[in-house]
Order: structure tokens, then C-alpha cells, then sequence
């Protein structure tokens, strides 16, 4: 009888770390009841209440005139116009300065600091036209 036992409760045992590894394995479960194991989608962000975690967020950025050079925290991410598809985590609070330097000499570069409060703006323009030349600020 111990034996029977044994073996039937062996046997339940395999069997529940088979079904384990096969739901662990199974790409079609995203969620368990209304919680998302990977709330992060691409275009879009998630917010714990402490930090902002983006995954390939595209925020569109241009400017007047065309064709000016972007820059990303002081790293050179593309010319105007284009979208920037951005992934990383902001903490609340954090800052961003995306900085603009238009290829024609005679108009100023620009800088725009934004203080993250809430997620990203979509949309960045910059009009370099109303800018005289030295000055750095929007």
C-alpha cells in the first residue's frame, strides 16, 4: 500500500512540473487575468508611478527650416524631418535636452529641456527662423 502511494504521488509530481515548463514555454500566454506580464508594447510606455520605461516610442521630430541635426541628451540621433523611436526608462523628475542645429550657418542653434512629468510629448518642432545667431535657448 506504501507503495502505491509513493508511486501515484511520483507520478502526480512529474506530471504538474511537465505542465509548469509547458505554460512557462508557451509564448500565447501574455497575461494572467487583467495583468500583463509585458505591459510594454513597442510605441509605447509604461508608468510604475516612479519610473517611465519606454519601448520604441516614436515621437515625430521636425523643424523650420528642413533638415537640421538632433540631438538626443548630447548624442546625434538623425536630421529633421524624421521620427525617433526611443526605448529606455526616465525616472519622474528626470531631464531630457534635445538640442537642434540647423545646417544653414546664419540661423542659431536651439535647445529644448524637457522635464519629465508625464510621458513624452508625440510631436517636437523647433523654429529655427526666430532665433539671432548666439542665441541657444527657445
Amino acid at each position: 500500500m506504501i507503495r502505491i502511494t509513493f508511486l501515484i504521488a511520483c507520478c502526480m509530481l512529474l506530471t504538474s512540473c511537465e505542465a509548469l515548463k509547458n505554460i512557462r514555454e508557451d509564448s500565447a500566454l501574455n497575461s494572467v487575468g487583467s495583468f500583463e506580464l509585458n505591459p510594454v508594447r513597442p510605441n509605447s510606455y509604461w508608468y510604475d508611478g516612479k519610473s517611465y520605461e519606454y519601448n520604441q516610442y516614436e515621437i515625430e521630430i521636425t523643424s523650420e527650416p528642413v533638415r537640421a541635426d538632433v540631438q538626443w541628451n548630447g548624442e546625434a540621433i538623425g536630421t529633421t524631418p524624421f521620427i525617433y523611436r526611443f526605448s529606455g526608462v526616465l525616472d519622474k523628475g528626470d531631464y531630457v535636452r534635445v538640442r537642434m542645429v540647423p545646417l544653414h550657418k546664419e540661423m542659431a542653434a536651439q535647445e529644448a529641456v524637457l522635464h519629465v512629468m508625464t510621458e513624452l510629448p508625440r510631436k517636437i518642432h523647433f523654429d529655427l527662423r526666430n532665433k539671432k545667431k548666439g542665441s541657444d535657448k527657445i
